[in-house]
């Protein structure tokens, strides 16, 4: 990111990157090189998987390309998906794990703002890589000659730990308008910044970012948000470059400057970030609800985030309720909304720093904070003489005395206390 010093990142050399490739490697992947190597065929693991092994991460991600025709690809391998063949993609399916095999190309014009309208197959695996997005992205690497195949200096750039544009930035960016979130996604993840061309084409690309599906966007910002150390910075990035306008404008009611604490959060927990993002912007959870639907986000993570949201709006940011009025929130929201909104806001608010805990042990406590826990039911209630909405109000009067007194919330004692409220004598 852009607030990152110009650091000289640790990376493995080529030689023992492939040292590396090849212990990592899975034994279906390795297979299906052979394959191809024996059939006259070239074969380069590409993309993130050799960027990632450079850096020493672990990586389930591993394309092939070859110089073989897909129709060739194809006849080599019992169990293939052929749904990507017009752009020179085979799925080739070993011990039920699919593994992409792509055939150097060039592509055409980009016409969708994603992909290309047609390819020109190429036996160079140069020509191949001249079409990937960022330079990190536009390595290769043969295992069999033991060699790595680096014509746009990926590797000094994942030394030098910056996310740059292969070629041009705003033709790179006019092919496919989602690459300048890809930028901020891979500069975020592997804490690099962007080169400072490719930035600067950044906001230049909006328009074709605006045509790009949701669906993507949504993708490619819960990628971000799952996996970016300092997610901060990537708000900055997103705001100053004019991303966040156009994906969330609701979102900068706060300057990114104070969003540091969204940092606490791990960064498996997307959707929590997310909501602690909401929280300090003050966005109620409707307003929430709404962005992520234009994101096209499961209706699950939706009523997640709108459920922990109400709850962290029950709260105050300098007072972390105890005893009774801790047994007030609880009473309600569900269990798994509030141990998800205590940790939360352990990390947004300094003074919540035991509020996970004192929550987890109010929750084993199993204390009656609903009226299903209640000694008492309605019917009990009926039988005692009440009558109509009676019911329901005494039963709520009964709870918030039970919140007050668990101690209390016993058969005998509830029932008296039913027939006091109902004479006034309480």
């Amino acid at each position: 990111m852009t607030t990152i010093s110009k650091t000289i990142h640790r990376i493995a050399s080529e030689r023992f990157a492939i040292k590396r490739l090849k212990r990592w490697l899975p034994p279906n992947v390795s297979q299906v090189i052979k394959v191809l190597h024996k059939a006259g065929g070239q074969a380069f693991l590409v993309g993130g998987a050799v960027r990632d092994v450079f850096l020493g991460r672990r990586t389930n991600d591993w394309d092939i390309a070859t110089n073989l025709l897909p129709s060739q690809v194809a006849s080599l391998f019992s169990k293939v998906v052929r749904a990507g063949e017009k752009h020179g993609t085979i799925m080739v399916i070993i011990d039920g794990e699919p593994i992409e095999v792509t055939t150097f190309r060039r592509d055409g014009a980009y016409l969708d703002q994603r992909r290309p309208a047609a390819v020109e197959f190429h036996t160079n695996i140069n020509e191949d890589l001249t079409r990937r997005d960022f330079t990190i992205n536009a390595i290769a690497a043969d295992l069999i000659n033991e060699r790595i195949i680096d014509p746009f200096a990926g590797v000094a750039d994942l030394r030098k730990g910056v996310v740059r544009c292969v070629g041009d930035p705003s033709t790179r960016f006019n092919e496919d308008g989602l690459r300048i979130l890809r930028a901020v996604r891979f500069a975020g993840v592997l804490s690099f910044r962007i080169e400072k061309t490719t930035r600067a084409a950044i906001p230049k690309a909006i328009n074709t970012f605006l045509a790009v599906s949701w669906e993507r966007k949504r993708d490619e910002m819960s990628r971000l948000l799952a996996a970016a150390p300092f997610f901060s910075a990537c708000i900055r990035e997103l705001w100053h470059t004019g991303l966040l306008k156009e994906l969330a404008p609701e979102l900068m009611t706060i300057q990114p400057t104070r969003l540091k604490a969204i940092d606490n959060i791990k960064a498996n927990q997307p959707w929590q970030r997310f909501t602690a993002w909401a929280m300090l912007a003050n966005l109620t959870p409707n307003i929430a609800g709404e962005i992520l639907r234009r994101w096209r986000a499961g209706n699950q993570v939706i009523r997640e985030v709108e459920q922990n949201l109400k709850a962290l709006n029950l709260l105050t940011d300098n007072s972390p309720p105890k005893g009774y009025s801790l047994r007030c929130w609880l009473s309600q929201i569900d269990a798994a909304t509030a141990k998800t909104s205590a940790k939360i806001a352990a990390c947004i608010w300094h003074s919540y720093h035991e509020f996970p805990r004192r929550t987890q042990r109010a929750i084993n406590r199993n204390l009656p904070l609903k009226i299903s826990q209640l000694a008492i039911t309605g019917n009990d209630l009926v039988a005692a003489g009440f009558v109509g909405r009676e019911v329901g109000e005494t039963l709520t009067q009964i709870l918030e005395f039970v919140i007050k007194h668990p101690q209390l919330n016993k058969r005998n004692q509830l029932i008296t206390f039913a027939h006091r409220l109902s004479t006034g004598k309480t």
